[in-house]
């Protein structure tokens, strides 16, 4: 084999193309535009249509033709921001379709239509010192590329002790259990103050450990989009998909409306599942102490027309959030779930280190920290559904792109402790 053919299949190989797929992603950045809902005043939109068209000049890229994966970082300053959804609502048609007087080339920007993308991640900070907005795009194919890197990645750096750590983080489930269900004995012998302070102390890492279980990681998603591509896993990619499909620990609403009048009946299934789950673990989640994200699965019904596919933006918009943030008491930023007049009392010093104000906008609380959603694509005579997970986001993990990074990177840096060439590195996979 010539060195060459050595290097592409070596780990370096695999290396490098991550590198120049990684350089080729376009990322945009703007720090003097409030991120602003529709609302937003024409001098705005059209200030932030020019500056993501200088910023693709600059790189010398065009609008994307085919799928892509995008991220939106935002942080507002002002002092009656919109909510996330409403925001990034916003910013998904302006990255669209150019407005008129926008020195630009083509019809469209980023990207012709939203429909384009396949992974959505969409975050925001509320209440920050300067506004900021951060885009991140790539093609699809690229995205799947890095995925697939990232579960070989983690095969290859994780350790049995991670295992061992979720499987103890598990534990703290049956002790909330058996704390409330012999609460008359524990709190005889705990005392009342004792027992509920003990109590919310377990009920926070309890939560924290059933919401870790909610999310599906990296190897589970790539499995449902049949990676690694050649290596039989047991399970093809839609007995993977049925499974998350099925997860106890996630809301299944069911199919995406795809007939007239589908809409009533879709956001009534919405309802149920969440009266559902709710039954099923208020015992654990109510009153939800940590914050939380939203992740998405959604697989479309193979009939489904392309004029009324959904964007994936409108299923978390006008469907999930809607529901999901009164039922459960979602907020929008960890700090809203810190008692800081209890603190106060309890620790002044610490407390002073968050400052006189140390919450966000109070309009900004009710919502979820982040939102992501993944499309699957169609499986002939299978039904589709869209499935929900409220992960905690409490452990600075990022959203499923970020971690795929974050393993690619420890990976890299593991390689550096290999005192071979680069293409005598074979593969570990």
């Amino acid at each position: 084999m010539s060195d060459f053919k050595s290097f592409l299949a070596s780990d370096a190989g695999a290396s490098a193309r991550y590198q120049a797929r990684r350089g080729r992603r376009i990322h945009i950045s703007i720090d003097d535009i409030e991120p602003q809902s529709k609302k937003m005043s024409f001098a705005d939109r059209a200030a932030f249509q020019t500056a993501v068209a200088e910023d693709l000049t600059s790189i010398k890229r065009s609008t994307f033709r085919g799928d892509i994966a995008l991220k939106l970082d935002l942080a507002t300053a002002g002092k009656t921001p919109p909510h996330a959804h409403t925001i990034a609502k916003n910013f998904l048609d302006l990255l669209g379709t150019r407005m008129a007087g926008v020195k630009w080339p083509k019809k469209s920007l980023l990207y012709a239509d939203d429909s384009q993308i396949q992974a959505l991640s969409v975050s925001c900070r509320h209440g920050e010192d300067n506004p900021s907005i951060r885009i991140e795009a790539r093609p699809f194919a690229a995205m799947l590329d890095d995925l697939e890197l990232a579960g070989k990645a983690l095969q290859s750096t994780e350790s049995m002790e991670s295992y061992y750590e979720r499987d103890r983080e598990s534990e703290w489930i049956e002790t909330f259990r058996d704390l409330v269900h012999d609460e008359k004995a524990q709190r005889k012998s705990l005392g009342d103050k004792m027992y509920e302070a003990y109590r919310d102390m377990v009920r926070w890492s309890a939560q924290r450990a059933l919401l870790r279980r909610s999310g599906v990681d990296i190897p589970v998603l790539g499995w449902m989009y049949g990676l690694p591509r050649g290596i039989p896993t047991g399970f093809d990619n839609t007995m993977w998909a049925g499974l998350v499909g099925d997860s106890k620990l996630r809301l299944q609403v069911g199919e995406l409306p795809i007939t007239s009048g589908g809409s009533t009946v879709f956001k009534q299934s919405v309802s149920a599942e969440i009266a559902t789950f709710k039954n099923r673990w208020d015992w654990i989640i109510n009153p939800l102490v940590v914050a939380v994200a939203l992740e998405v699965v959604v697989r479309p019904n193979p009939k489904t027309p392309p004029t009324v596919l959904h964007d994936l933006d409108n299923i978390v918009r006008d469907y999930l959030i809607p529901g999901i943030v009164p039922a459960f008491g979602t907020v929008s930023d960890q700090r809203w779930t810190i008692d800081f007049a209890a603190l106060r009392e309890r620790d002044p010093k610490l407390a002073n280190a968050w400052g006189p104000n140390p919450t966000p906008p109070v309009g900004t609380k009710n919502g979820v920290t982040r939102y992501e959603v993944w499309r699957l694509p169609p499986v002939a005579g299978e039904p589709g559904f869209v499935s929900v997970a409220l992960v905690s986001d409490i452990d600075a993990e990022g959203d499923l792109m970020q971690q795929m990074d974050d393993h690619i990177s420890k990976w890299q840096d593991s390689l550096s402790d290999d005192g071979r060439y680069p293409w005598q590195r074979r593969r570990r996979w």
